[in-house]
Order: structure tokens, then sequence, then C-alpha cells
């Protein structure tokens, strides 16, 4: 029986759809900026526990052998040479890549022709294990990607030595050398951690681990890194880079650099993780970055 006291469906009126959609957009609006700057934060932290979990790995490593890793190890200095393994493969065990390092046979430096077994990969050729990607060694808000287009395809890292304030002798931007057409030999010597054959310790940091930089960030503002080591003794940046007064943060295709809102993750020796504003003083009579730079140097660094 039909009911006259019925209710009838209503639908919703074209007014009423476009006020709903328009209250939607401006909620969005509204939220989107704080979804993205969550979403930054989170990458942001997530590099930061990259950089953690390498400086543990550094001090084990240091527990093990007095010393900090040698950003590579060369049978010789000359700019001409077959490609080193470095610093970041040294460290394979500490960060739980073990297989991986004991695939890898250091006697053989060339790791573009030497043919290593990788334990449940079958035979591979050396050249491809220096393009395998360890997301430990990836910034989550960086754009280079897994494997490096600046650096021949190798896997990427971007995080990259200290060597110091002094400049490293190549100029990377146009791909042309300090000394073209000549080649002069890697420094054998740095102010910082790391260099060709170093064994810097705590012992030598006179200037504190708080106050010494360790490592910091490379992103694709200036070309990255690679983990494996560098590709000849003319790529020391491949694994290490030098905090000269013209190696500003975000400022030199030479220096560190970071993709977090005008900041820089810096990775002090202490173990700490500091996020640095890309302003930060510096000099050619030395500023606060330059300060952080030496191991030895006797500055007084102050707050940053």
């Amino acid at each position: 029986m039909h009911n006259k006291f019925a209710t009838k469906k209503r639908a919703f009126t074209l007014i009423e759809l476009l006020v709903i959609a328009s209250t939607t957009a401006l909620l969005l609006a509204v939220a989107m900026p704080g979804i993205l700057q969550a979403r930054q934060r989170a990458r942001e932290e997530s590099c930061k526990n990259n950089m953690k979990q390498l400086a543990l790995a550094m001090h084990n490593y240091h527990d093990v052998f007095n010393t900090f890793p040698p950003a590579w190890c060369a049978r010789h200095t000359e700019a001409d040479s077959q490609s080193w393994y470095g610093w970041q493969s040294f460290l394979l065990p500490y960060i739980e890549q073990a297989p991986l390092y004991n695939a890898i046979d250091y006697r053989t430096p060339e790791w573009t022709t030497s043919p290593p077994k990788l334990r449940g990969r079958g035979q591979t050729a050396a050249q491809e294990i220096p393009r395998i990607e360890l997301p430990i060694y990836l910034c989550p808000q960086d754009s280079t990607g897994g494997t490096n287009p600046f650096r021949d395809g190798y896997g990427t890292s971007n995080y990259s030595g200290n060597f110091g304030t002094e400049l490293l002798p190549r100029w990377y931007e146009s791909g042309s050398e300090q000394f073209w057409p000549g080649g002069v030999p890697t420094p054998t010597k740095g102010n910082g951690i790391m260099f060709v054959n170093s064994k810097i310790g705590f012992r030598d940091i006179t200037d504190g681990s708080s106050n010494t930089v360790m490592m910091s960030e490379r992103s694709a503002l200036s070309g990255a890194g690679i983990w494996a080591g560098v590709r000849s003794n003319r790529h020391e940046n491949d694994v290490m880079t030098d905090m000269n007064h013209l190696s500003g943060l975000n400022k030199s295709f030479a220096g560190f650099s970071g993709r977090h809102d005008g900041k820089v993750n810096i990775n002090l020796c202490d173990g700490s993780v500091r996020l640095v504003n890309e302003d930060i003083d510096s000099s050619i009579d030395g500023g606060v970055l330059q300060a952080l730079g030496t191991r030895n140097g006797g500055e007084v660094v102050g707050d940053f």
C-alpha cells in the first residue's frame, strides 16, 4: 500500500556539487603544503639516518684498524691510473653487506676488468658490482638515482668524505682540469679526514671530533658520487670533496650539496649529524665552513 507520507529521494543539485568540489579543492590547497613539508621532513630524517649508520660504520672500522678508512687505496698517485676501491666499499662489512664485500678481490684494484664471483648471483663481472644500487648510500630527496649518470653509470653515493680546505686539482663542471693539458698526481695529504692511502684516526683530530666534518652530502647539484671508489686518480671527487671557500655548500659543482630546502646534512667525526644552512660563513680568510673542514687547524668554530 502506498504511503503518502514517504519521503522522496532527492539528488544533489548542480550548485551543491560545485560547492562540494570547491570546498574539497580549497581543503586540498590548504593541506597540500603541509603534506609536502611532512614528506620532505621524512626524507631529511631518512638521509640523516643513513649518515648516522655510516658514522657508526666508520667508528666500527676505526675500532678494528685504529684509523678511519682511506679515501681510496692506490699503488701509485699518478693522474693516469686504473680504478681503485674506496672508503665506502671498505665499510661494506659494517653496513650489513658482508657478502658483497667478500665478492670483491681487493688485490686486483681494477674493478673495470677483474671478474670476482658474487655469492648467489653466479659469475659477475667486476664492472657490474660497482653498478649495484645500495640504498644506504642514497639520499631519498636527491634526483640522481641509484646509478650515477654523471659518473659513467656506477652505483650512486650521495655521501662524500671530507678532504679538507685545499682545492682538489680538477675542474669537473666543464670536464677539463686545472692543469690541462697536463695531469698532476693526486694529493697525498689533506687537512681533512680522507685522501689517497690516508690513515687518519681520532688521535689526529686535535680540533675535536665535534668540530670536524667527517663526511657530507653530494647531490645532483654537484654530480653526486659513487660508492665503489674512484674511476682513476683523476677522479678524486668520486669519493671525497674539499671544503675550500670556492667550494661552498650548494654553490659549486666540486663542493658538498644537498636537496633539503637550502640546507645540507653534515656528519661530524663524533658521529652526530647536523642540518646546516647553505649560507654558512665561508670565506678566503677562513670561515666557519673552513674551520669545520680541518682536523688540526686550531680554529674556534663556535655556533653554526
